[in-house]
């Protein structure tokens, strides 16, 4: 029987309207307008939609060049253009380009043989017309079509656009083109500085375009091939819970919990049954039940939530693995609404649930942490929030430091007393009101004792120093602050020097890093506020642990910032080399209507 685990649910909605533009940051939230005031609002905002309302030059000119890269990307897949290769539709008749492909020496790591090319003003060697340029850059595709599993694999992500005079406009632009090639596959990743000018006609065409700087990655074969439908055999697992996205299912379920469009469920990995086999738990939006996919021999799975007693209906969230009782199986945590349920493992694959805490107000946990922080042997629960109400509605102020968030709670385990809530007792109550989404555990610093590192987004993120079960807030001194749109975070020695180093997976804003920059915006505020909601854009930061207690930011040289809207990025080693590397899950909603602003 699939049931609710709680039944009650309280609702509080608060409904705020906050402009970013030319005006400034808002700093405090503004009264509730009435219905009428807040339409007026929204059509207000559509107005900004069109950047020639807004008078932003910068802008308007970047409608044209993404336009233009675009029909220029898809003219380049052999499959769309003529034998001819005509490129008068882009390029001026004077163009020169840079060689977009470079010869330096390139190294082999495992299957991957890997080029980079570091130019930073400059032509590496004598400049080339347009079709020279492009064919060399495509050859080694071997003619292949770019339109790979129904996606075309040459994008254009414009970063950058500055007014040279009334004639001439600079773009930056990151490419990136993907495709067969010989005997196996290549990938091509390069930040072009493309320069266009304005002809007789006022047609805007490119003029010149320099490689600042870029890098290829050829392999023999893909290494990972969808296998979901080989595993997930059974059709009524499948679907139609599995088969359809949250887009689906966002109006089709009643909204009495958070909505489902934004897919905010987690997934753990543990062997819930005891058959040295590890199987997946898989939370589900509100109203659709929780999956517990058990591992069967021959690789598939099967649905066993309902027989297991965890076949909740409740939006969950944070979902972990952990053997809390340290009775040799696996339990099951989830986040319920404000509630953390533990559903103790009967060592034969089901639960026995019990509600070991709920939080005194209505804010839903989001992710959930496991670590035994006062080495007294058993495992310790640190929860993270996110939003007072729900997303979209609790409103983070100011939009690059946010402070009004829910609180976080550390549930101390106490055996078979069960949990005790000791935030404020450790104290991990300070600094502790902010837009939390995940949180991990590591001894940094090699003390014997575990520190705790909380990514938020909409500002500063928290690491909390363990000094003998008390904590201290550093991550200011220590420089690991990373004020940006947290996500993620992930504990790794990445260049085995000893000593754990952080990636915390942010926002990578290619809008954002266009418009912000720019002299126009917020163009009155102090620097602090301008550089805060700038560095809220710039992506994945990697932090190297210097081994005295402070981190070095290393992102740039490290080249991991692109990872686009990125969420729970993680450190592992996917090529047994013995060096951990990084796999960036991204992606945020999208649609095609105006009428949803």
């Amino acid at each position: 029987m699939v049931r609710r685990f709680n039944g009650k649910c309280r609702l509080t909605v608060t409904l705020c309207v906050m402009v970013f533009g030319l005006g400034g940051v808002a700093h405090a939230e503004e009264p509730q307008s009435e219905p009428s005031d807040l339409r007026a609002d929204v059509d207000r905002l559509k107005g900004y939609v069109d950047p020639k309302a807004d008078h932003w030059p910068t802008e308007v000119f970047h409608q044209y060049a993404k336009k233009q890269l675009a029909s220029f990307g898809a003219y380049l897949d052999p499959a769309a253009r003529d034998s001819a290769f005509d490129l008068g539709p882009w390029f001026a008749p004077s163009a020169e380009i840079e060689p977009l492909r470079s010869a330096p020496q390139r190294e082999t790591i495992g299957q991957y043989t890997i080029a980079h090319d570091e130019r930073r003003g400059g032509a590496a060697q004598g400049m080339l017309t347009p079709p020279s340029a492009f064919l060399r850059l495509i050859a080694p595709f071997d003619g292949a079509s770019f339109d790979i599993l129904g996606v075309p694999r040459i994008t254009f992500k414009i970063i950058a656009v500055h007014s040279q005079d009334q004639r001439t406009f600079a773009t930056d632009v990151l490419v990136q083109l993907f495709g067969p090639s010989g005997s196996g596959w290549l990938q091509y990743n390069a930040t072009w500085s493309v320069v266009w000018t304005k002809t007789g006609d006022s047609q805007w065409l490119i003029q010149r375009i320099d490689v600042v700087k870029s890098n290829e990655v050829a392999v023999p074969s893909l290494r990972f091939r969808d296998s979901t439908r080989s595993v997930i055999k059974d059709g009524s697992v499948w679907s139609p819970h599995l088969a359809y996205g949250s887009d689906y299912w966002f109006g089709r379920i009643d909204a009495i919990g958070e909505r489902n469009h934004m897919g905010h469920q987690g997934i753990a990995i543990g062997d819930a049954n005891g058959d040295g086999d590890e199987d997946v738990y898989v939370a589900m939006g509100e109203g659709i039940p929780n999956k517990l996919l058990i591992r069967q021999k021959d690789g598939t799975v099967r649905d066993a939530a309902q027989e297991a007693g965890v076949g909740w209906l409740d939006s969950t969230k944070g979902v972990l693995f952990a053997d809390l009782d340290n009775d040799g199986d696996q339990d099951l945590l989830c986040a319920i609404a404000s509630s953390i349920v533990v559903c103790a493992n009967n060592g034969d694959g089901t639960f026995t649930p019990a509600r070991a805490f709920k939080a005194g107000t209505p804010a839903a946990f989001y992710s959930l942490a496991a670590a035994d922080y006062d080495n007294d042997g058993d495992l310790d629960i640190y929860a993270t929030r996110y939003v007072k109400a729900r997303y979209g509605i609790s409103v983070p102020m100011p939009f690059h430091d946010a402070n009004n968030g829910p609180r976080n709670h550390l549930m101390r385990n106490d055996g078979k007393r069960g949990f005790t809530d000791v935030t404020r007792e450790v104290g991990l109550d300070v600094n502790n009101s902010r837009f939390s989404l995940s949180a991990g555990w590591r001894d940094f610093d090699n003390d014997g004792d575990l520190d705790l590192y909380v990514s938020n987004d909409f500002g500063r993120n928290n690491l909390y120093r363990n000094d003998n079960g008390k904590f201290v807030d550093i991550a200011a001194a220590a420089g690991a602050e990373d004020q940006a749109a947290g996500m993620g975070v992930s504990w790794s020695d990445y260049d085995l020097d000893g000593d754990d180093d952080l990636l915390i997976s942010n926002m990578y804003s290619s809008a954002g890093r266009r418009i912000a920059y720019q002299n126009e915006f917020l163009s009155e505020q102090d620097s602090a506020d301008r550089g805060g909601v700038q560095r809220h854009s710039l992506g994945n930061t990697l932090l190297a642990n210097q081994g005295d207690g402070t981190f070095k930011d290393v992102s740039e040289a490290a080249g991991i910032r692109l990872g686009r809207w990125a969420w729970g990025a993680q450190f592992v080693d996917l090529n047994n080399d013995g060096y951990d590397d990084m796999i960036v899950p991204n992606g945020f909603l999208t649609s095609d209507r105006m009428d949803d602003l």
